[in-house]
Order: C-alpha cells, then sequence, then structure tokens
C-alpha cells in the first residue's frame, strides 16, 4: 500500500511525534559523599577485612589510589559507583580466596600422613590442570581434587574390610538393586538345577 503525501505534510506528522531532548554532558557531581554512602563503603571495607586477606588501611589505601583521592572526605557523589563497584569486587575475590584456602585445609588433613594418597593426587593434579601446587588452583580445581581424594579414600575403606563388612555395606547403602541381583541368582540356580 503507497500513500502519497503532498506539501511537507510528512515532515509536519513526523515532526510534531519527535521531540529533541538534549543535555550539555554529563557533569561531575563534585559534592562530598552523603552520610548513607560513606556507612555503605565503611560496611563494604569491614566485610573485606572479615575475611583476613587486608586490613581496612591497606584497603583504604587502594581505594584512595583508585579514586585519586588522600581521604573520604575528598570522595564525591559522582565517584561513589565506582567505589561501590571496586569494593564488591573485592569483596567476590576475598570470599573466593578464602573458600579455597578452606578447600586446601581439606584437601590437607585428608592426606596427612597418606603418603599413597598424596602421590596420586599430585599425579591427578599434574594431570588434568597442569600443576600440583594447590596455591595456584581455583575453587572448581580444588573441588575436583577434594572430591578424587575422597573417592581413593573411600576405595582404599573398601579394599581394607573384609568380605563379610564389604557385602554388608553393600545391602546398607544399594539395598534394591542387591537384593534383585540375589534374587535373580537363586532362580537362575533353582532352573539350571531342575534342568
Amino acid at each position: 500500500m503507497i500513500i502519497k503525501v503532498e506539501d511537507n505534510v510528512a515532515e509536519q506528522i513526523a515532526g510534531r511525534n519527535i521531540y529533541n531532548i538534549t543535555t550539555n554532558g554529563v557533569e561531575n557531581d563534585c559534592r562530598p559523599l552523603v552520610p548513607a554512602q560513606r556507612r555503605t563503603l565503611h560496611s563494604l571495607i569491614s566485610d573485606i577485612e572479615g575475611y583476613g586477606e587486608f586490613s581496612a588501611r591497606e584497603i583504604w589505601l587502594k581505594l584512595h589510589a583508585l579514586l585519586g583521592v588522600c581521604s573520604i572526605n575528598e570522595i564525591t557523589v559522582s565517584q561513589y559507583s565506582t567505589a561501590e563497584k571496586f569494593l564488591i569486587n573485592e569483596i567476590e575475590v576475598a570470599a573466593e580466596k578464602a573458600t579455597c584456602n578452606m578447600l586446601i585445609h581439606l584437601i590437607l588433613i585428608e592426606i596427612d600422613n597418606r603418603i599413597d594418597i598424596k602421590e596420586k593426587m599430585n599425579h591427578y593434579g599434574t594431570r588434568q590442570f597442569g600443576t600440583s601446587n594447590l596455591k595456584q588452583l581455583n575453587k572448581i580445581q580444588l573441588q575436583n581434587i577434594l572430591n578424587y581424594i575422597e573417592e581413593l579414600s573411600n576405595l582404599q575403606n573398601l579394599n581394607n574390610q573384609s568380605l563379610f563388612k564389604q557385602t554388608k555395606s553393600l545391602f546398607k547403602t544399594n539395598t534394591r538393586p542387591t537384593l534383585a541381583i540375589l534374587l535373580a541368582g537363586f532362580i537362575l540356580g533353582a532352573i539350571v538345577t531342575h534342568l
């Protein structure tokens, strides 16, 4: 469908539906932080300090260097969002490091005085992640190593148990499949003996 519009009618139609609003650009808000913003920054810094990686003073120094100021009194409202994003990122990094340290601690407890498992863990870490140094691994890699060690420990524990204990353990953990296999064995045995 084609509509012909004559004598600048199309421009008039479009002109009355479009509103051009412009600003002179983003101006920096040079006002100092309001008390609520200051409390938020202090709270974020105390959260980071709670992880034990850095002291509050060290965190403030890093923040001041990032913003190019000498104290919290010089931080402006326009710099607040940058400061908040930086501190939230630092919280995430500190939480990740704390989790990794906890996982390393659990791994070291599992391999304590167990040279064979330690050697297997080192081989597994080198093969899977390119290093056996636990400090160089991230959270997911450390979780994989911990799972591997626990599986090795469970296998060793099962190998050390007597046949009776293994059978008892099998019945406790996998009752239905074990009973089904035994029942099938009895039925097949009965059929074979009657033939």
